[in-house]
């Protein structure tokens, strides 16, 4: 009581007898209206306050499931190429640092279960183009003589998405675009696989 009686504006006795005894009047009406309305204000805001702080609370844990997905979805996207190779498309492409000659270089890429690279489409040929530098790389393209025709190392006929340049059986992707160099001619090396999502959606293939 006292607490209220010290939030209310204090009213002017001095000025008359009359005045002073309405003062105190409409202040003994004031602090009988708050003392039988406040606890039900209390209450009321007390109830408020509860629903504020669930509604805010569970605008927080959406929240917070919301970005763990986006987190969650981000690293499983860089997850889906080992570290150090490139993802393109569905293929994680590898450029090495070293140079070899091709069949090395094709046994390198199998360690890493992958292949000599092969290039599907020109937007594959012009991401290789752009991250292969200034070096020449070999590739998983060859041919058994000048008398067969181009293939890649699981055996797929080449699609001659562009022209093999040189008279060797062994391909290199140069500026240009694919050349060809005898099988031991050291130079640095692509290796491509499917990346880890496509490996999961593959259907698994049952001869008949």
């Amino acid at each position: 009581m006292s607490t209220t009686k010290a939030s209310l504006p204090m009213l002017n006795t001095t000025d008359s007898p009359q005045e002073a005894e309405m003062g105190k009047t409409l202040q003994g009406k004031c602090l009988r209206i708050l003392c039988s309305e406040s606890p039900a204000k209390l209450y009321c805001c007390y109830g408020v306050i509860m629903v504020l702080t669930v509604a805010v609370a569970a605008l927080f844990a959406a929240l917070s499931v919301k970005r763990t997905e986006q987190i969650s979805i981000k690293n499983n996207a860089y997850a889906a190429c080992p570290r150090n190779w490139i993802g393109f498309g569905n293929k994680c492409f590898y450029f090495s640092e070293y140079s070899s000659n091709w069949t090395f270089s094709q046994d390198f890429c199998v360690e890493q279960e992958a292949q000599l690279a092969r290039v599907d489409n020109q937007e594959e040929l012009n991401v290789l183009s752009r991250y292969k530098g200034i070096f020449d790389h070999w590739i998983g393209l060859y041919r058994e003589s000048s008398e067969h025709p181009w293939k890649w190392t699981d055996n797929t006929e080449y699609n001659n998405l562009v022209p093999v340049q040189g008279v060797e059986d062994y391909a290199y992707l140069n500026s240009q675009g694919f050349n060809s160099a005898r099988i031991y001619v050291n130079r640095r090396w692509i290796c491509s696989k499917l990346n880890s999502y496509s490996l999961h959606c593959q259907t698994p293939f049952f001869p008949s």
